[in-house]
């Protein structure tokens, strides 16, 4: 069932497209805008007209066709064709644009999202001076379970909206875990006392918030059926983390890593403010959708760590 704000926001959409092209408003179109809605995966006027008649058996599947090339046109909705010869309608609205691997056999098809490939895209279509206005990307072929001609395995069926907000807290949950083995091996190599407790210090923050996430996304995976089970979405190359890290070897003399309270704090800052800036940048790559108002708020936390790192070091120097 889709959250009450959500369809709220949606109807007002579709209310105000049909307003401004002199349509009318009418219960079934409503109707079948909430049985959309409500529904997972990509839908054909054939499944939605039977959806739709379980709730009102007088809806035909003219109205249906029209009602979608509606929600088509004002951003609810998006038209996709898997290779079957059917066209079938997506959610579109406030989701993450993504692009899909379709099996030939069963015609199971699976969403991702990659920054990487879209600005790749953004990059070829510049070089030859096109504006872009549409794209779709799709790979075809056969899926595991048709190669060994066994029955296919039960899959996770979830929105693409929450499958990319679990992976946008999976993403960030990497990025602690990061940040804490980061500080940890710092503070094991330092050989300044001082400077290894507040490394040390700063881990127990990543940790904690690590924890939070991790809770999160139990709490997301058990509320939501399937969501656990869904083939990941959000295609992340991990090895964009350890851009993030400062060298260590820049801030040893000789081989050795001796580092102050100050000159640790200065670490740790350069840490969070490269890993609020990361996913600042990151999040901004995405249209406004669940992961990645985590992707922000993941970023807000890093500079919530920022600033308090940033004070207790203010209060050293004004010390000194």
């Amino acid at each position: 069932m889709v959250p009450a704000q959500k369809l709220q926001d949606e109807l007002e959409v579709f209310h105000a497209y049909l307003r401004q092209n002199g349509l009318k408003r009418t219960y079934q179109k409503d109707l079948i805008l909430r049985t959309f809605l409500d529904s997972e995966g990509h839908m054909s006027v054939e499944d939605l007209h039977q959806l739709v008649r379980r709730r009102d058996r007088k809806v035909g599947i003219v109205t249906i066709f029209r009602t979608m090339k509606s929600l088509t046109a004002c951003g609810i909705a998006r038209e996709i064709r898997l290779d079957d010869g059917l066209t079938r309608y997506e959610h579109c609205y406030h989701h993450p644009h993504h692009h899909h691997i379709v099996c030939t056999e069963c015609h199971r098809t699976i969403e991702f999202v990659s920054p990487e490939l879209e600005q790749l895209q953004s990059r070829i279509v510049e070089r030859y001076h096109f504006q872009s206005i549409h794209h779709r990307f799709q790979i075809y072929g056969l899926c595991e379970d048709c190669r060994m001609n066994q029955p296919a395995a039960e899959k996770g069926m979830c929105d693409t909206e929450k499958i990319f907000g679990r992976d946008a807290l999976m993403v960030a949950a990497a990025m602690e875990r990061r940040g804490m083995e980061f500080y940890l091996d710092a503070a094991g190599r330092n050989l300044n006392p001082a400077g290894s407790e507040v490394l040390r210090k700063a881990a127990e923050t990543e940790a904690r918030h690590l924890e939070q996430l991790e809770t999160e996304l139990a709490t997301v995976q058990r509320d939501e059926r399937g969501l656990a089970r869904a083939p990941v979405c959000l295609h992340f190359d991990p090895r964009e983390l350890d851009r993030v890290l400062p060298d260590l070897e820049s801030y040893a003399v000789d081989g050795r890593l001796e580092l102050d309270a100050r000159r640790a704090m200065e670490l740790a800052l350069q840490f969070e403010q490269r890993a609020a800036d990361f996913f600042r940048e990151y999040a901004g790559k995405f249209v406004e959708t669940m992961g990645k108002q985590v992707l922000l708020r993941f970023a807000e936390h890093e500079m919530d760590h920022h600033r308090e790192i940033k004070n207790r070091l203010d209060a050293l120097i004004a010390a000194d």
